[in-house]
């Protein structure tokens, strides 16, 4: 370990000496700053615990503080106050319309109105720039949302409303990030942050039409976007209109029109300082976190949490311990407490600057420099110490292109659904779990190849045929809601990982893919009509990854050898014994008038019954009965003569809904802010006399779709 002073980006405290020989420490620029940020912490503390009246902003954020940051952001640049503004109205008037209310509104609004507060720091020549920034300019603008995070911590902001500000950013990736599925408020401000982008011009492009805008989200959802919240936000906007084309004369939210004071244009400016320097830190150095004179974490940034992987909940507020943040040597012989960086600065009130080991949660040692800067106040006293991290194993660019490689390494680039590799490592931990559990649930596996593609790419050229892969990935994304891994195998080839599923209920959800697809429009080219063949299998014991997926290799081959357009289930026997027939496959059940569907969504019992008042208004439905747990309704007009007509009016269904807790068997991944998901069943049939069974399927896939768009399923 050596250990030395060192001059750097964070400039040192200076030491003089008195007459007595005692030191007499001043401040340095950056120690100022750094210790301005510990007093924000320590002030939003003693004013969150003050607001208890009904006037406040419900613990969420201190009033003042709120106050103060917007102010900050106005004094850097006006437009993006006006950007918040008009994001916070179109979040929360969306989330009215799913049925939000209360401090959950509250904590969405605060969200929206905060969640670019990092531009504050954002260098002029990239912040104003007249038009679109270049790979390095849009590096440096990306750090705004680390900052942004840093000062929010600070500020003492409802750990709830950090969650929906850092899971908003940068994408939905099918609404999973790091096995924890993102909340439903950072999926709804991503939307109202986009739309409102798009809807107002900038100097590098004109503001898009509503129309544009939707074609533009519905082309990315289940990337970028929620595509059923898309949908919602549809319907919403046609209902109720813009909420902020005649509402921006004046602030309509939380912060009233009086807000911006001189006091509080001084105080903005210091605050704007903070950002800047903020920005240096991120930019440069890998993490950091801020103790006060109580050896408390008043700061524990987003950047520990990387470094570390130790959460800013589990360390904020805690005691400082050499257990916490563990130091080792070159040999990584553990440093004695009192050895410890920090401790030296406390005792010398020198900084410091180490280079030694520090342990990840994991347990692996990661080679670090560590500046240990003391912080003074004008009368010398010592208020906290800065620890600040830098990585030496990997440089800052190294690490980037390594995230951008592991991404390569499980996306298909095209579709952006897993790639074969992916879709292969995930199989091989199932199949390995499912060997250690004699009674775990089954899983099965979809394999499906467009028919006659070849021919689409002869008549249509590539580019038709890159639209028509584009679009048959989202569509298996929008149809597939029960946690199931959509993959990419291999040039039109798709498989459809599908967890906690049998044979049968594999076979269903193949059949209603392969509808849902000879009814879609996947390219530019709407006459085209694309079908699918699909061979389905289920894991059973012994089953190695080329077993499962050779049997279900050779059930699609049926399929296609058959005629194309259909699915054929194949089991283990089957494929040992010989006994499936190649040139005449299993005969598989045809549609019926009889449409089966589930999904899970984030509502209470109490929300549900809203929820479908919601719909039967809105559809012009009529509610049959109502019970715990259960609900009937009908759409469409029956007429005097049964007959179904040409509009979805004139095609009367009844569709029976049970509802309730999740299953056993329906595997959810942790979602952050959700205390309880609903399990929904649906049942569909014909009233009347369906023209016939493709036109009794289509429209009662409609109505399933809509239903489930009411409810925002996951």
């Amino acid at each position: 370990m050596t250990i030395g002073r060192t001059m750097s980006t964070v400039e040192i405290p200076v030491a003089e000496m008195t007459h007595t020989g005692a030191p007499v420490h001043y401040p340095t620029a950056s120690s100022r700053l750094l210790l301005d940020l510990l007093r924000l912490s320590r002030s939003s503390d003693g004013r969150l615990n003050s607001e208890a009246t009904p006037g406040s902003l419900d613990g969420v954020i201190p009033k003042p503080v709120l106050r103060s940051l917007l102010a900050a952001l106005r004094l850097r640049d006006p437009n993006t106050v006006q950007h918040v503004r008009r994001t916070a109205l179109f979040a929360t008037g969306l989330a009215r319309f799913l049925g939000w209310e209360g401090l959950p509104l509250r904590k969405l609004e605060i969200a929206a109105l905060l969640h670019d507060i990092g531009k504050i720091g954002v260098p002029d020549h990239v912040l104003f720039k007249p038009g679109p920034l270049n790979p390095a300019e849009q590096e440096l603008f990306a750090l705004q949302h680390h900052v942004g995070m840093d000062v929010l911590q600070a500020c003492r902001v409802h750990q709830e409303v950090l969650d929906i500000i850092n899971q908003s950013n940068p994408n939905y990736d099918n609404g999973v990030r790091n096995n924890t599925e993102l909340s439903q408020g950072s999926r709804i401000l991503a939307i109202a942050d986009a739309y409102d982008s798009l809807s107002n011009k900038q100097v590098y492009r004109d503001a898009k039409t509503h129309e544009e805008i939707l074609a533009i989200l519905g082309g990315s959802a289940g990337t970028r976007f929620d595509g059923n919240l898309v949908n919602v936000m549809n319907r919403w906007v046609q209902a109720e209109g813009l909420p902020f084309k005649n509402q921006l004369a004046e602030p309509q939210t939380v912060v009233d029109g009086s807000f911006f004071h001189l006091a509080e244009e001084m105080q903005a400016s210091s605050m704007c300082h903070i950002f800047s320097y903020l920005y240096v830190l991120e930019s440069m150095y890998d993490g950091f976190y801020l103790l006060d004179a109580e050896m408390q974490f008043r700061i524990w940034n987003t950047g520990m949490e990387r470094l570390l992987g130790r959460s800013a909940v589990r360390m904020l507020g805690q005691r400082w311990s050499s257990k916490q943040v563990e130091f080792a040597d070159q040999n990584e012989r553990l440093m004695d407490e009192l050895k410890q960086p920090l401790q030296e600065v406390m005792k010398t009130g020198k900084p410091l600057t180490s280079q030694l080991k520090v342990k990840h949660m994991s347990g692996q040692w990661l080679n670090v420099e560590v500046m240990s800067v003391p912080l003074f106040d004008h009368n010398g006293s010592l208020q906290g110490v800065a620890e600040i991290f830098r990585d030496l194993s990997t440089d800052r660019r190294r690490r980037r292109e390594d995230k951008d490689l592991r991404q390569q390494a499980t996306r298909d680039s095209l579709t952006g659904v897993a790639n074969r590799g992916e879709l292969e490592r995930t199989l091989e931990s199932m199949l390995a779990e499912f060997a250690r559990k004699p009674n775990a649930e089954p899983f099965s596996l979809i394999f499906l190849d467009v028919d006659h593609f070849k021919r689409i790419n002869d008549t249509y050229l590539h580019l038709t045929g890159d639209e028509v892969l584009v679009g048959l990935a989202k569509l298996l994304q929008s149809e597939t809601y029960s946690g199931e891994l959509i993959c990419r195998y291999g040039g039109e080839e798709f498989i459809v990982l599908c967890p906690a599923t049998d044979l049968d209920q594999a076979f269903a959800k193949a059949e209603r893919l392969r509808m849902a697809l000879s009814d879609a429009v996947l390219s530019s080219v709407e006459e085209l009509k694309v079908t699918a063949s699909f061979g389905v299998t289920q894991v059973e014991q012994g089953d190695r990854l080329d077993d499962i997926l050779r049997r279900a290799d050779k059930a699609l081959f049926a399929s296609k050898d058959g005629g194309r357009n259909r699915t054929t289930p194949i089991t283990r026997q089957d494929f040992m014994n010989g006994k499936l027939d190649l040139t005449r496959p299993k005969e598989t059940p045809k549609p019926s008038y009889l449409f089966e569907g589930s999904f899970l969504a984030c509502v209470t019992d109490e929300m549900v019954v809203l929820k479908f008042g919601s719909f039967v208004k809105e559809q012009q439905a009529k509610l049959i009965d109502v019970k715990q747990g259960k609900a009937v309704l009908r759409l469409g007009n029956t007429l005097l003569l049964p007959f179904w007509g040409s509009s979805p009016k004139r095609q009367p269904v009844e569709m029976q809904i049970n509802f309730g807790p999740p299953p056993k068997h329906i595997q959810q991944t942790i979602k952050q802010g959700v205390s309880e998901r609903t399990y929904f069943e649906i049942t569909i049939t014909p009233r009347g006399w369906a023209k016939d069974v493709q036109t009794f399927q289509a429209r009662a896939r409609r109505a399933f779709l809509m239903l489930k768009s009411y409810f925002v399923a996951d």
